[in-house]
């Protein structure tokens, strides 16, 4: 989920603003897709950590990580 996000962002960043590899990349449109490539890994590696941080299986959903998040502040040790 935080992969698609990331793709998505800076996807979109990169084809509106055109500040992140259109500088290095003279044609827009792969300079967007690398753009949002490098989001998608950004937003995984996001995802994982937080994954990681609550011991989660990598099958876990969203719900999951908000049901382990909840007990968490519920259970401060």
């Amino acid at each position: 989920m935080f992969a698609s996000i990331g793709f998505l962002c800076f996807g979109l960043i990169d084809m509106l603003g055109g500040k992140l590899f259109r500088q290095f990349v003279a044609d827009p449109r792969p300079a967007t897709f690398v753009s949002a490539l490098l989001g998608a890994a950004i937003g995984y590696g996001i995802g994982w950590s937080v994954i990681r941080k609550h011991g989660l299986p990598h099958s876990a959903t969203p719900y999951d990580v908000d049901a382990a998040a909840d007990s968490a502040k519920q259970d401060p040790h």
